[in-house]
């Protein structure tokens, strides 16, 4: 179900009645919501959710008796495996096949398919991290199986994130049955869930259609069509996931659950360190935390360090999909961080330093990183590498006046005024808060009616799903 769509509404409502009518049963009814909400997927995928659960749960605490911990591994491989199957399988044979011609006896395999259970990216990831807490003990493991499954099933977060950890959510799980929840709570969701839902239906679904017609045409486009493309799906896919992100917090903290902050505008980011910190955070915590520093991070010299960094965002893109696209565009993200590290020694020269520390210089910055963003995300966006390449050459023979000038620039640079506004609503929101309610109410009243006529007016289009289902 879509978080925009009628059936979720009807669906979320059903679930508050009980949730707040029974407060000491809402991890039950939680968790009974959960499996509802994922079995519109299909039963068949629902019953592989819940069995790999379970199969972890008991694994989790299996391994915590001292003959018993090569269970850990156990537990590893079995997630690893389930999401390996399903996601990577025809990749892999693809891969292989293209490289050595050998089939394996099938007749003609690219025909086939497998049906990718949504969600199972996430929650997998959540699942293994939960192993690997346990075993370094920052995590005391639940001996409730009811509050582990809704943990790792919570609907508003399972399927596109935020990616949480065990033990940020379930003290707060375990505290249900007494917690009240207070209205600026319900307000502020209220308030989350609506600026999701403008990203998602206003912007995100409207610059969808007509970034496609640009990609679908990619091997014929100039370098001024292909930059526009780029800057459109660049602030798509932004809009498009953030919006899952805003809504899913916005649902928790109505049910008052606090999720983890998932973006903080990206794009006004100055370099590609400060750039994995405000996009997909929890994604780049869970890279850092059990890939970086599980190869040794910056432990074992800077040769080494510069390694796991470019291993981390090569799986990091491998993980976005099965598609050698998604793995350039990690190893270029990976690139672009090791690149950063080595340019932070120039701070030894005192002037350099200084430079970098003016406002100028930060300006220049976040306007030349955010069209290096803006090329890499060709590649996350090409069906293959022969078309992103294209469109890369392309790209460096634009003509600047030509850009400029084009119809969808200024419409362009509106999309980035917006996503200025977002950084100053959201970085102090207490502030904007104040600033808000100074205007009249009833001029506040009408461009809440406008907004949610133009909600309603859009909403009549055709809907697309989340971008990062797909993942």
């Amino acid at each position: 179900m879509l978080f925009h769509s009628p059936n979720f509404l009807i669906f979320f409502i059903a679930v508050l009645i009980p949730y707040f009518m029974y407060k000491r049963s809402r991890i039950a009814v939680l968790a009974l919501a959960n499996a509802v909400f994922y079995g519109f997927s299909g039963f068949k995928i629902l019953l592989l959710f819940v069995l790999v659960t379970i199969a972890t749960f008991c694994i989790v605490h299996g391994m915590r008796k001292e003959n018993w911990r090569w269970l850990f591994w156990v537990g590893i491989l079995l997630n690893l495996m389930n999401l390996a199957f399903f996601k990577y399988t025809l990749f892999l044979l693809n891969s292989f096949q293209g490289l050595t011609g050998i089939r394996f006896g099938f007749a003609d395999y690219t025909q086939f398919s497998i049906v990718l259970p949504i969600g199972i990216s996430f929650y997998t990831f959540e699942l293994i991290s939960y192993l690997i807490d346990v075993r370094r003990g920052e995590t005391v493991p639940t001996r409730s199986f009811l509050t582990f499954w809704t943990f790792v099933s919570m609907f508003p977060h399972l399927i596109a994130g935020p990616i949480m950890r065990g033990n940020e959510l379930i003290p707060q799980l375990e505290l249900l049955s007494e917690k009240r929840v207070s209205w600026m709570e319900v307000k502020y969701g209220l308030y989350l869930f609506f600026i999701g839902t403008i990203k998602k239906i206003i912007l995100a679904d409207n610059l969808a259609p007509v970034a496609d017609s640009f990609f679908n045409k990619a091997h014929a486009l100039s370098g001024t069509e292909s930059w526009i493309a780029a800057y459109l799906f660049t602030f798509q896919i932004y809009f498009d996931f953030s919006a899952y992100s805003d809504m899913a917090l916005g649902l928790g903290y109505i049910m008052g659950v606090q999720l983890a902050q998932n973006f903080i505008t990206p794009y006004l980011s100055s370099n590609p360190t400060e750039f994995w910190k405000r996009w997909h955070i929890t994604l780049s915590r869970w890279i850092r935390d059990y890939i970086y520093i599980g190869l040794g991070g910056n432990r074992k010299g800077r040769a080494r360090t510069q390694f796991n960094l470019l291993a981390a965002m090569l799986l990091s893109g491998l993980w976005h999909g099965a598609n050698w696209t998604f793995v350039l565009w990690g190893g270029l993200h990976g690139i672009l961080l090791v690149l950063h590290k080595w340019s932070l020694r120039l701070n030894r020269w005192r002037r350099i330093n200084q430079l970098r520390g003016t406002r100028l210089y930060h300006i220049l910055a976040v306007a030349v990183f955010f069209h290096i963003t803006v090329w890499t995300w060709v590649f996350f966006r090409a069906p293959n590498f022969s078309l992103g390449w294209s469109m890369t050459q392309e790209m460096m023979k634009v003509n600047v006046n030509d850009l400029v000038r084009h119809p969808l620039f200024l419409a362009i640079c509106g999309l980035y005024v917006l996503h200025l506004a977002e950084n100053w609503i959201r970085s102090d929101e207490s502030r904007s808060g104040w600033v808000w309610h100074r205007v009249p109410a009833p001029v506040r009243g009408l461009l809440y009616f406008i907004l949610v006529l133009t909600i309603i007016y859009f909403t009549k289009g055709e809907t697309y799903n989340f971008i990062y289902f797909q993942f």
